[in-house]
């Protein structure tokens, strides 16, 4: 697994550059030989003793400007080279329950590429006269290609982005902090032989209280998930590759989950 990596300082930035391989085993329930009834919604997965470890040539190229004594703003492009990707397919074998239910059971694809960019933003707002404010903020595209029966697609259950923001107030004189984050990502696409599966996900905001008491005590209230975040699926489904193909659907079907927020209360000493 060699590596190689260079930086360059260019006044109030850095330029960064790396390759490297890397390698990626399978789960273990991919790899054990037990047939998993219903592990896969209501198809079943059957493991693969014979799978081989994914590998990858990467490379990466970022640079990142500082602001100010701690803030920094960056941008990144990667780039990945994936042989022997681990992938499900249908073996058209019938599931445990029953008509239009199937086997699943991983495989090694030839290879696959991905590519993409990073926008990231760490600073406070002292510029403009709040030194205890942070904000931060994250986003990526993320583009990819593989080759199954049908032809060329990206990567199964790859959102096409994904961003977060927030930000952090802290209150010295009362010796606590609160703040918030808020996530999204884009919708992902799954194809395997006989099913079609289009994802679409809800944001999710958490927000945060912490009280520090002593120089060693420090009390936090958390809250996740406060929009009830939502999970879409629409599935296109076929009796065939000939059908798949051709479009000629045997079902389609709609499925919505959606969970309430959760609250967790933390208490940490340092010792």
């Amino acid at each position: 697994l060699p590596s190689a990596s260079v930086k360059w300082d260019s006044g109030a930035g850095r330029i960064t550059a790396s390759v490297a391989r890397t390698l990626r085993r399978p789960r273990f329930d991919y790899i054990s030989p037990a047939l998993l009834e219903g592990e896969l919604g209501d198809n079943d997965l059957l493991g693969n003793p014979q799978l081989k470890p994914e590998t990858a040539w990467g490379g990466d190229l970022g640079y990142e400007h500082h602001i100010g004594r701690t803030g920094v703003v960056g941008v990144n492009l990667f780039y990945r080279k994936v042989k022997n990707m681990v992938e499900l397919y249908n073996t058209g074998e019938e599931g445990d329950e029953g008509e239009g239910t199937f086997v699943y059971q991983p495989r090694n694809v030839d290879s696959g590429k991905v590519w993409g960019i990073e926008f990231d933003l760490s600073a406070s707002l002292s510029f403009v006269g709040l030194p205890d404010t942070g904000i931060f903020g994250n986003l990526s595209l993320i583009d990819s290609e593989v080759a199954d029966e049908f032809g060329k697609r990206r990567f199964n259950g790859q959102s096409k982005y994904v961003y977060n923001f927030g930000f952090i107030q802290n209150l010295r004189d009362l010796g606590a902090a609160f703040g918030a984050t808020y996530r999204k990502q884009g919708r992902a696409f799954d194809r395997t032989v006989g099913e079609e599966v289009v994802t679409t996900y809800g944001a999710d905001l958490e927000i945060f209280v912490e009280k520090r008491i002593g120089d060693s005590f420090t009390i936090r209230a958390v809250g996740s998930n406060l929009l009830d975040g939502k999970k879409r699926e629409r599935f296109n489904k076929f009796n065939t590759i000939e059908e798949q193909t051709d479009r000629e659907f045997d079902e389609y079907e709609l499925e919505s989950e959606r969970a309430g927020p959760v609250f967790q209360v933390v208490a940490r000493y340092a010792f």
